[in-house]
């Protein structure tokens, strides 16, 4: 099997293109499955479920949409900052490199600035802290660095794996 069939039966949507876009972005594909895994359930286009206030624009954990998209960062300021997408890019300048694409709810714009993101992360930092540094400070993000790591081991075996 190659990538995009391990991929797909890891779970992981729109495999093929994860594995070209984390090609380009110079993200080994076992850290862009794990990053999918642990941000949308491998790669849905949802909305995350950050402690902030929806003012009623979108709904925690639907899909997301333009016209959502667009009336959340109209107001982003004042509601905070959500994560969006299959990366869950919740970092406003993030979300703006994505818009400066095709716009952070289009599913290729956010997986690219995530994955570039963590490739960036990992390359400064070891796997361990790049995934702690992706999901933020505090004990929950080095819990997410721990558990990212254990399931960046799985995931390399497994794409090894002729």
């Amino acid at each position: 099997m190659g990538t995009t069939e391990i991929l797909t039966a890891g779970a992981i949507l729109r495999a093929g293109d994860v594995a070209r876009i984390a090609a380009e972005e110079g993200l080994e594909p076992a850290a862009a499955a794990v990053v999918l895994v642990k941000e949308s359930g491998g790669g849905r286009n949802v909305w995350g479920h950050d402690d902030v206030d929806t003012g009623g624009i979108y709904t925690k954990g639907s899909p997301v949409t333009r016209d959502a998209y667009l009336r959340y960062k109209a107001r982003r300021d004042v509601l905070g900052a959500q994560g969006v997408g299959p990366c869950q890019l919740t970092y406003p300048p993030l979300q703006d490199q994505a818009d400066a694409l095709a716009g952070c709810w289009d599913w290729s714009s956010n997986v690219r600035v995530g994955f570039r993101h963590l490739a960036g992360l990992i390359r400064a930092h070891g796997d361990r802290q790049g995934f702690r540094r992706y999901n933020g400070s505090g004990p929950a993000a080095e819990n997410y660095g721990r558990h990212a790591v254990a399931l960046l081991g799985d995931w390399r075996i497994r794409l090894a794996a002729p």
